[in-house]
């Protein structure tokens, strides 16, 4: 049946390292080295954790045997495993193992429990290992205030109070003894003034009361139509990976997923056809797996903008997925055995 290669934890399960395990490589180990392509972007992993279209090969360099010498193991760590964590939820990873005029390849099966580097939270420590000591300022003494000669400020000087002379009272004339009936005649004309002014203001008719000013009516918001998930429209207003997150969200059935990802087709979005199939092939839906593995097999290829040409290895590889779900997978046994020959 092959190889199969799973990247397990450590023992320890430190962050951003792990183990590779080879299980059914029949011959020698000298001289052994892998490459991991992605089955997104068809991109090869290279050094510094850096992606390319051209393969790069890792040496293996130190090997430990298990399983009564039937698999061996070596170490990776983050440089390896980091890239690969990252891109885990929306694809899977093919390697290439060749060694001694030999090559196989396979699926690189992640375990579960697998940590990035990151995942840590570790902080650097002070090389002292000590904190941070900040040297304790003297005291600012105060400055006694100097025993300058106070100058008696002088009391202001006053004006001479200005005295006013009284005013001359003038002197009163006897009053005449009519004098009086002014005033009393002054004080009838307004009364009857004031009477007259009073009944004329009777006589008008009241004001009518200001109408109410109806209020104004809002005007009527229409709400705004938001775009469904996994429609074309969405696909087009949004990033891929913001409209893949939307619709896996929307967890469409696998016949729904199928038609989204064939108006992504119909539409030269490559990415999206491709990250859906990886996205939903890799969790497990064997019908989305088996139409995957049908784009690049060569039986049953359709040319398209998206899937251009057939690819044996890349057909084998989802066929090995679907097979890591269900081992009695009749077609994908068949197909995965005459892709191999």
């Amino acid at each position: 049946m092959g190889i199969r290669v799973d990247v397990l934890s450590l023992s320890s399960n430190v962050p951003g390292h792990a183990r590779v395990r080879v299980s059914g490589w029949s011959e020698t180990t000298d001289n052994l080295e892998f490459s991991v392509q992605s089955s997104q972007s068809q991109h090869f992993l290279q050094k510094e954790a850096q992606w390319s279209s051209s393969p790069y090969w890792f040496q293996i360099t130190q090997l430990e045997t298990v399983d009564d010498a039937q698999a061996f193991e070596t170490r990776i760590g983050p440089e390896l495993l980091d890239p690969l964590l990252e891109l885990s939820n929306n694809a899977m990873f093919r390697i290439e193992l060749k060694g001694s005029g030999l090559s196989e390849e396979t699926v690189l099966r992640l375990a579960k429990d697998l940590q990035h580097s990151l995942s840590q939270g570790s902080t650097p420590t002070n090389a002292n290992s000590g904190t941070l000591e900040v040297p304790a300022t003297a005291p600012v003494e105060e400055q006694a205030p100097s025993q300058a000669t106070t100058v008696a400020q002088a009391a202001p000087l006053t004006e001479p109070e200005v005295v006013t002379p009284a005013p001359a009272v003038a002197a009163t004339t006897p009053t005449k003894k009519n004098r009086w009936l002014l005033p009393v005649l002054l004080l009838v004309l307004l009364a009857a003034i004031a009477a007259g002014a009073w009944w004329w203001l009777k006589q008008q008719p009241e004001p009518a009361a200001p109408k109410p000013a109806e209020p104004e009516k809002p005007a009527q918001v229409e709400p705004a139509v938001t775009a469904q998930p996994c429609t074309l429209e969405s696909m087009k207003s949004q990033s891929e990976l913001a409209f893949v997150q939307s619709c896996i969200q929307q967890a469409p059935d696998s016949t729904a997923l199928l038609e989204v990802i064939n108006v992504a087709k119909a539409n030269s979005t490559c990415g999206v056809a491709q990250r859906l199939y990886a996205n939903r092939a890799q969790g497990g839906d064997v019908q989305i797996a088996t139409a995957y593995a049908h784009e690049y097999d060569p039986k049953y290829h359709q040319a398209s903008e998206c899937f251009k040409a057939p690819d044996n290895a890349t057909a084998a590889y989802w066929y090995e997925t679907i097979l890591s779900f269900d081992e009695n997978n009749a077609d994908a046994k068949a197909r995965l055995e005459e892709l191999k020959q």
